[in-house]
């Protein structure tokens, strides 16, 4: 009754921890990834305007020309993404979604994607459902890419790459090394590269981001407004392709999705304008907080960017979790990201007084 892709896919330990928290009274909630700043208000503004002046019909399902228009400029300007243009760009609902209409366009059933552990819960479900085979990739110590194990990853039946950052869970950005390396593999082999860039815009030191898209012709850049507009539950994201690629995303999105939320469309026009420096600045700040407090108690790897820190447990996973649970903090399992379960991943989008609290706990912990 079930098929077999189905059976394969495991129920996701981030949103188990999302509706634990709901049912908590004062959770020091470290978990999701979730930003807790509202939406801009001119973006909401913008979203009720369309609403009101009924742009609430579908749109074109490439997505609405002045969003597309603003997005290339975008890409070009701020990527480097030079080839950019309108119609090079499609409308999505979110990463996910343009994750899940790209992986049916570019593999068959049998085909192997490279992902790199840890990384994104999701990555590799939407691999198992569209009946590719996922080929997990260690990453070093430091969450860096390791050339060598790339490459002895990649087989005749390798036909994409999904490379994120900077990087759930871990924080890591990539350098100019890494991002040259991994394009010079990905044409070496006649590779597709996802490239899930929805973490852009929180980089806290010198390392810049730095899209692979721009010197990688054979690049999907996926990106949106979740994280760094707090429009999580809106679902507008954007992708660039090559021709081929795109062409063929449209048509599976004309039977899937459709087209991404009209009014919000609209409204991620403005988003692409909103001042969103006083947020990165606080999460930056979060993570001082958090490396400060904790550097000297666990063997914390600095985070870069996104807005988490991947952790290895003081001991064993299942005391140190249910010690956890005891003081009320909610952190999330490395088993949602890893194979290896060696670590826990903490979110410091939240507030400062929550950061504070969960430093205590932890240290408490270990103690």
């Amino acid at each position: 009754m079930i098929s077999q892709r189905a059976q394969q896919m495991d129920a996701s330990s981030i949103r188990a921890a999302f509706a634990l928290a709901q049912s908590m009274d004062h959770p020091i909630n470290m978990s999701i990834g979730q930003p807790d700043f509202a939406v801009p208000e001119a973006v909401k503004e913008a979203a009720i305007a369309a609403i009101r002046d009924d742009h609430n019909a579908y749109t074109l399902t490439q997505g609405i020309q002045p969003l597309r228009a603003a997005v290339a400029e975008k890409l070009r300007t701020k990527n480097g993404i030079m080839d950019a243009t309108e119609d090079a760009v499609m409308i999505t609902a979110a990463v996910s979604g343009a994750l899940s209409l790209a992986l049916p366009v570019c593999i068959d059933p049998g085909d192997e994607v490279v992902i790199f552990d840890p990384s994104f819960v999701g990555y590799r479900q939407l691999v198992l459902l569209y009946g590719g085979v996922p080929v997990v990739v260690p990453l070093a110590r430091d969450f860096s890419l390791d050339g060598d194990a790339v490459r002895a990853a990649i087989t005749p039946r390798t036909r994409a790459i999904i490379f994120n950052t900077p990087a759930n869970p871990t924080g890591h950005v990539a350098t100019r090394d890494e991002v040259d390396l991994l394009a010079a593999i990905a044409r070496e082999h006649d590779l597709v590269i996802f490239a899930d860039e929805i973490y852009e815009d929180f980089i806290y030191n010198d390392t810049p981001h730095i899209s692979i898209g721009a010197s990688y012709a054979k690049t999907v850049t996926m990106g949106g407004f979740s994280k760094s507009h707090a429009m999580t539950g809106w679902r507008v994201g954007y992708v660039h392709a090559p021709a081929p690629i795109l062409d063929k995303m449209i048509t599976v999105q004309q039977y899937t999705f459709v087209c991404a939320p009209t009014p919000l469309q609209y409204a991620a026009c403005v988003a692409l304008t909103a001042d969103i420096a006083p947020y990165v600045a606080r999460y930056r700040a979060n993570r001082d907080i958090l490396f400060s407090g904790l550097h000297d108690f666990y063997d914390v790897v600095q985070s870069d960017g996104a807005f988490y820190f991947f952790i290895p447990y003081p001991t064993d996973a299942k005391t140190f979790l249910a010690r956890c649970m005891e003081d009320q903090l909610l952190v999330v399992p490395g088993s949602a990201f890893s194979a290896r379960n060696t670590h826990f991943r903490v979110s410091f989008a939240t507030d400062e007084r929550t950061v504070i609290r969960a430093v205590d706990v932890l240290r408490k912990i270990v103690s």
